[in-house]
């Protein structure tokens, strides 16, 4: 072990996995991915000379090693904390954001940290809900959901409006010499995000028939469906939110000129009545120029194609 002392921020992983019992349930905690817990993890334990869990086929288990500096960090961040409020300090303001997960994993989470790196005094606490299209029950201060605005009891604007266009691998429409039609798709290469519709309604639009929309497979998360595309598993459904990153890098393209407006949007809901209510403001100004620069993105990106 080295003289210097580990990491903090793995310290903190540690002990969100001793509490959790799990990467996963720890990540979804801290707003990191798995990976990054997994890694954190893995870096301690290189530090300590010492595993901190053992590994089995779907589950970890704590070692005594482990369960003790866990026991250690968790003391010594209670003692700061307690330290800092005696001492005066102001409290970071916290705002529990609770969001759509395609949303927050696919667009909000890889802008999160210009916004914490510019408001240090704000913590953002998420959490999420797969296909969330209605205020959730568990308490928020800040929520981002999708639908067609027709709630009731909640207020609410819209954030983000949607298009929605096939996407694929840069290359996998190689062997051809022409520019590809829905035609060329094999049907078993067909990626289904959710539902079939929007596959109907893209042969429909193209004024083709084929490939039949019953062919292929489904998943239920946006974010599957894109990994496969991109690895170049097939063509499935992209949409502006979700996809901008990998168009911007390249891993997608849109291989036809079809794009349909989708009837959803996200929309954005704060609790102005809570304490943090100054924070909110501040994050909700940094939303809307993030939704901004997005709108400006795509709209240089269509005219150039």
């Amino acid at each position: 072990m080295q003289d210097r002392l580990p990491n903090l921020n793995a310290l903190r992983a540690l002990v969100h996995v001793a509490r959790q019992q799990s990467f996963t349930g720890a990540a979804e905690a801290m707003g990191l991915t798995q990976s990054a817990v997994s890694k954190q993890i893995a870096a301690l334990e290189a530090d300590l000379g010492q595993p901190l869990f053992r590994r089995y086929h779907k589950r970890i288990e704590i070692t005594p090693f482990g369960q003790k500096v866990a026991d250690l960090a968790l003391s010594a961040f209670a003692r700061i904390e307690t330290g800092l409020r005696e001492a005066g300090a102001p409290a970071p303001d916290q705002i529990r954001l609770h969001g759509d997960a395609d949303f927050v994993e696919l667009w909000l989470f890889p802008r999160l940290a210009r916004f914490e790196a510019a408001n240090p005094d704000i913590r953002i606490s998420i959490s999420v809900t797969v296909g969330l299209n209605a205020p959730p029950a568990a308490e928020w201060d800040c929520c981002v959901f999708w639908g067609r605005g027709e709630w009731r009891g909640v207020r609410f604007e819209p954030l983000l409006t949607n298009t929605v266009f096939p996407v694929a691998a840069p290359d996998h429409f190689a062997p051809l010499t022409r520019a590809p039609r829905l035609s060329d798709i094999p049907e078993r290469h067909l990626i289904h995000d959710q539902s079939r519709f929007w596959w109907r309604a893209f042969r429909e639009a193209a004024g083709e028939s084929d490939p039949d929309p019953n062919a292929g497979r489904i998943y239920n998360r946006t974010a599957l469906c894109l990994a496969a595309a991109t690895r170049g598993d097939g063509v499935t459904i992209g949409d502006e939110v979700t996809t901008q990153a990998l168009l911007e890098s390249g891993a997608l393209v849109c291989p036809f000129p079809v794009r349909l407006p989708s009837p959803d949007a996200y929309y954005l809901a704060l609790d102005d009545s809570g304490p943090a209510s100054g924070a909110l403001g501040r994050f909700r100004t940094w939303l809307r120029a993030e939704a901004e620069a997005h709108h400006a993105f795509f709209r240089a990106y269509w005219a150039a194609r």
